[in-house]
């Protein structure tokens, strides 16, 4: 089963346009649990990335990332193109391999990046022919909804920033899955890609239908009670314990 796996980093906090965009194409054997790599690309926008000060400046970039950047371009481990080049190639990419399914951690924010920027550009979206598919759903359902990672993650103490849930990102799956407490996610394209191939194939080698989509990965409470000392109408005080808050508006729900 023929199929590609992408990531995107983008650029501009508002614009949020693409910057790098990497892809791996594979082809699974779903017996085994397997993959044969067929093709894999790294791409940096060329205009986007030549603009130094803008990187520089930029919350998604930054000295740091815009450094790593420059390196992978030194060791020839990244190229650059414009836009056109790079959806190009992905079409062509796709049509030569014959990719059925298309598949990312998130996947909604890499396919509104790429419908955006062919709406921008009017050029053609190569995957908008594609069925996509969300890994995080995959994620959760066969490895972060489970005793084993629950457990896991509560001895390790690792939680989202707010303490009430359980991570399920991409890089507290490979903590898990690596047995790496200090693994820490590139987040450039083509190496966040091979991390969600890893992810994708272990949700195969449990049982896994990669054929189909499942539901948006949901919450898992980190089971740490919290306490709040609130005051009631009376003007009396009294203190409660939760483990979820739910804010909207001016009105926040706590819940154990």
């Amino acid at each position: 089963m023929r199929v590609i796996v992408f990531d995107t980093e983008t650029i501009g906090k508002v614009s949020q346009d693409l910057l790098n965009v990497g892809y791996k194409i594979i082809d699974i054997n779903i017996q085994n649990g397997t993959y044969t790599l067929l093709a894999e690309r790294d791409y940096l926008v060329r205009d986007l990335i030549d603009n130094k000060i803008y990187c520089l400046n930029d919350d998604f970039v930054g000295a740091e990332k815009y450094g790593r950047y420059l390196l992978a371009l030194e060791n020839k481990q990244v190229i650059k193109r414009n836009i056109n080049q790079i959806f190009t190639t992905l079409a062509n990419d796709i049509k030569k391999h014959q990719v059925i399914f298309g598949y990312a951690y998130n996947c909604d924010f890499d396919i509104d990046k790429f419908n955006k920027t062919s709406a921008k550009f009017e050029i053609e979206n190569p995957l908008k022919d594609l069925p996509i598919f969300d890994i995080w759903a995959y994620a959760y359902e066969y490895i972060c909804n489970t005793d084993s990672y629950k457990q896991w993650a509560q001895d390790n103490n690792l939680t989202t920033e707010s303490g009430m849930y359980l991570p399920t990102s991409v890089e507290a799956v490979c903590k898990y899955l690596y047995n790496n407490l200090e693994f820490v996610e590139d987040h450039t394209a083509l190496s966040d890609v091979q991390h969600e191939t890893n992810i994708l194939m272990e949700c195969v080698k449990r049982g896994c239908d990669i054929t189909r989509a499942l539901p948006r990965a949901k919450k898992i409470k980190s089971g740490k009670v919290f306490k709040k000392l609130i005051t009631l109408p009376s003007g009396e005080q009294m203190e409660i314990e939760y483990t979820s808050k739910y804010e909207r508006g001016d009105k926040i729900t706590y819940k154990m």
